[in-house]
């Protein structure tokens, strides 16, 4: 039992710094975007980001049905 324990905690540990990693990417992206943007290199295509935006809500609405519906 204490080696499940062991080999539980080990996995949790190599989990939490593959999500610091990710979260840290992002967030290092978000800035190099942010800083890109601001210093006029980089474009936004509204329309485009429109679209997008509208196709994850619909991904959302099919993962995540309206409770309230009939």
């Amino acid at each position: 039992m204490v080696k499940k324990y062991r080999e539980s905690s080990k996995n949790l540990e190599g989990s939490e710094k593959r999500i610091s990693f990710v979260i840290n990417t992002s967030e290092d992206r978000v800035n190099r975007l942010r800083q890109a943007y601001l210093d006029g290199n980089l474009m936004v295509d509204s329309g485009r980001l429109a679209e997008k935006m509208i196709a994850f809500e619909r991904q959302l609405e099919i993962v995540f049905p309206d409770k309230d519906s009939p």
